[in-house]
């Protein structure tokens, strides 16, 4: 799921293209995707719009679709795609500052995409602070080095494979650069140490921890839970201080309208597609067998569904999906399936946002269904 630079979970004067909500005084990069018109009111209060320049790597140096090729065939039981090519696209968020790539990930053979997201900080020393690797692509990594300054560290804030799978791969890329990890690391349904995922010379993320080198920048706080199902749930939240930008991973999430850039048209009309599982999932009502064009209605049908099979564990009508994905799109949101899964089973003295980091707490918290008042 994406990482925010906030959240699974970013211009009306600005080219819509990431999922993150913004004012003068706070920014929250969602995690969940991009394309968000900031032109609208959260929490009864008016956004700024804030403006933002997107990029891909030039068209002549992948136009063989080399500098996308990443082969991944890994994870259990679904192993986690695209197999073969991934586009990276990169959002400057804060100019000169922070950074967020995007790229697609998929749920093993199914007809299931997300974005999954990096973030990038540009540290005073002139370094840069990788939040949540993706996969290091020749494009992704040609766009790092665009930005013309070293990675200094580069941070796995969660337990999720999704997330670990890359940093062994992305470190290697940049050897100079000091991992950092979330507590607690585990695995399902082998427990494998960190050296099994590529991951080496690590050091642990610690809550509030003021001798990190980021400490005058980044604020740090880990979230954590009692173990609940197979293991705890763990991430770290940061803030970062001059732009006030909240980044979290899956903690919360932001769902835009339109499907993120970085998810293939053929993804998008498969899922449009009335497959099995709408077919499971459509309420006994008869499913057309027609086929699917290339156009934006359909397009947006496939995000919908996706949307939908990613937050919820059966949703309850795939075949006509908009009403649900209505009601979750726009809006700050916990996932369900992390709501039901993880915070409902853990007591509000837990409260995984103890994070009193400007007024978003409030606001998340009450996403997450506790009261700080």
């Amino acid at each position: 799921m994406a990482a925010v630079a906030a959240a699974i979970s970013p211009n009306s004067a600005f080219k819509q293209n990431s999922p993150s909500f913004s004012s003068a005084s706070n920014q929250f990069v969602g995690g969940f995707s991009k394309k968000f018109n900031f032109d609208q009111k959260f929490g009864g209060r008016k956004r700024d719009l804030v403006p933002l320049v997107v990029a891909s790597a030039s068209e002549s140096s992948l136009r063989s679709g080399d500098g996308r090729f990443y082969f991944n065939f890994t994870g259990f039981p679904f192993p986690l795609g695209p197999f073969l090519n991934r586009q990276t696209i990169r959002t400057e968020a804060v100019k000169d500052s922070i950074w967020l790539f995007e790229q697609e990930q998929a749920l093993g053979f199914s007809s299931v995409s997300t974005n999954i997201r990096m973030t990038v900080v540009k540290l005073k020393s002139g370094g840069l602070w990788v939040h949540a690797p993706i996969a290091p692509t020749k494009e992704c990594i040609q766009l790092i080095k665009e930005l013309d300054a070293p990675v200094e560290h580069i941070v796995l804030p969660t337990f999720a494979y999704e997330h670990k799978i890359f940093v062994g791969p992305f470190s290697r890329k940049f050897p100079r650069a000091q991992i950092w990890v979330a507590p607690r690391q585990w695995s399902w349904p082998i427990n494998l140490p960190l050296e099994f995922f590529g991951i080496f010379r690590s050091k642990a993320l610690r809550n509030e921890d003021d001798s990190t080198p980021w400490a005058n920048e980044i604020e740090q706080k880990v979230l954590s839970s009692p173990e609940v199902g197979i293991g705890p749930y763990v991430e770290v939240a940061f803030y970062h201080k001059r732009s006030r930008t909240l980044l979290v991973t899956d903690a919360v999430i932001f769902v835009p309208r339109q499907p993120p850039e970085c998810i293939s048209k053929e993804s998008l009309l498969a899922s449009a597609k009335n497959g099995l599982a709408v077919k499971i999932l459509s309420k006994g009502k008869e499913v057309p067998e027609e086929p699917v064009v290339d156009n934006k209605m359909n397009r947006q049908k496939g995000w919908e569904r996706m949307v939908l099979q990613i937050l919820f564990l059966g949703p309850s009508n795939l075949l006509e999906p908009t009403a649900s994905f209505d009601q979750m799109s726009r809006k700050l949101i916990v996932s369900p399936i992390v709501k039901t899964l993880v915070f409902s089973k853990v007591p509000e003295k837990h409260c995984v946002v103890p994070i009193i980091w400007s007024n978003l707490s409030s606001e998340i918290c009450s996403c997450l269904g506790y009261d700080l008042n």
